[in-house]
């Protein structure tokens, strides 16, 4: 009976299917394969790459790609062997002409002690920030729209970005307001790739 019982306990680490999904290393949340689209920034200039296989966090929506799914994806980056699937034009917008009218419902603002912001760590790889201008690009109501002269805390191990509440705020506004009066705006032509198409 004993025997049966090891033998059972074996078999059902062995089955793959009773293994739970990988969780993320950073929130410990499940995460879900999906497919994606992204949005990068290259020597030059402005890319989409659509078809990505990759699992998303639940929690915290950190993406997860598998190794060679990141290999095709510097490919296409930095020297693509496959021709773009179609053009689209993506409006191009600066952060620092918008101004964001919403006030704050804490009537004291959080204060940060100097020293914590000045060697502010990345949450991800702990490595060591400095403030930078960087440009972005987000999905909004079935389109891409791209901001410039955006200030943010880069990682300078992973290059991840971190934008303080203020930035997050003028992002959101320009995300739902497109048309701000004395924002500067210009459309780019962006190459749009598959991933499905690299082998």
């Amino acid at each position: 009976m004993e025997q049966k019982q090891q033998k059972k306990t074996q078999e059902g680490r062995e089955n793959p299917q009773s293994q739970a999904a990988p969780r993320c290393k950073y929130c410990g949340c499940e995460t879900n394969e999906d497919v994606i689209r992204a949005a990068l920034w290259t020597n030059s200039g402005l890319i989409v790459i659509e078809d990505i296989p990759a699992r998303l966090c639940e929690g915290c929506g950190e993406q997860f790609f598998e190794e060679e799914i990141t290999q095709k994806i510097q490919q296409v980056t930095t020297y693509p062997i496959v021709k773009a699937k179609r053009q689209i034009r993506v409006p191009v917008y600066s952060l620092s002409q918008v101004e964001v009218e919403k006030k704050r419902r804490h009537s004291e603002p959080i204060r940060v002690d100097q020293d914590r912001e000045e060697t502010f760590l990345c949450k991800y790889c702990e490595s060591e920030t400095v403030e930078d201008l960087v440009k972005s690009a987000f999905w909004v109501d079935g389109a891409w729209v791209a901001i410039e002269n955006i200030q943010a805390r880069v990682c300078q191990q992973c290059r991840q970005q971190f934008y303080d509440d203020k930035t997050t705020e003028k992002i959101s506004e320009l995300n739902k307001h497109r048309f701000v009066a004395g924002t500067e705006r210009r459309d780019v032509l962006v190459p749009v790739f598959s991933l499905a198409d690299i082998k």
